[in-house]
């Protein structure tokens, strides 16, 4: 893959501690890795805390970067893998092996006419396993190509379109073959 040039000279600016670097990159990728956080963790609060230590791990490892996909998508690589990590302590620190119950105020991100539709969503969410919930997010809500999910997520670019392809259909069976126009923005078919 041919490395990302602007991209990759914003990174080597960030390792060098050009703090408007930083700023920059901050700046282009913080509402996106925030909504696929609230996503994902499903609480606005935790998904802030996440981002913070996404970014923290960024600048700590901003030398590995090496330009074979957008800076974001590392960015989102990142990110998933503080929220696989969050999770992990969440369940320890209750004990819980159970679904997630509270999923606190995603609504606030993703308003919903309904109130029992963005429960639904969520429910539905957390039933997925996380590469096929990461690949649904990733395509369907930040409108990644399926190579740079398969980048993300470390598996091949036909294993992550199969992850999305799974994850939409367990939604249909789960939220109903036809959601209302407009209230499963994730349930959109795209082409990548």
């Amino acid at each position: 893959m041919k490395p990302n040039q602007s991209d990759m000279a914003l990174a080597e600016r960030a390792a060098s501690g050009e703090d408007g670097a930083w700023r920059e990159i901050y700046t282009a990728t913080r509402e996106r890795l925030f909504a696929l956080l609230t996503y994902h963790i499903g609480n606005r609060d935790e998904a802030l805390d996440v981002l913070q230590e996404t970014y923290v791990s960024a600048i700590q490892g901003i030398g590995r970067y090496r330009g074979e996909g957008t800076l974001e998508s590392w960015l989102c690589g990142i990110a998933l893998r503080r929220a696989r990590d969050w999770k992990r302590r969440f369940l320890r620190k209750f004990k819980q092996t159970d679904a997630i119950e509270d999923r606190g105020d995603i609504d606030q991100v993703l308003p919903q006419p309904d109130p029992r539709i963005g429960i639904r969503l969520r429910e539905a969410l957390a039933e997925l396993s996380e590469r096929q919930r990461g690949a649904l997010l990733l395509h369907d809500h930040l409108g990644y190509s399926f190579a740079e999910i398969g980048g993300i997520l470390g598996v091949s670019e036909s294993t992550a379109r199969v992850h999305a392809f799974r994850a939409r259909e367990a939604m249909k069976t789960r939220l109903g073959e036809s959601p209302a126009p407009g209230t499963l923005p994730v349930m959109q078919e795209q082409e990548s």
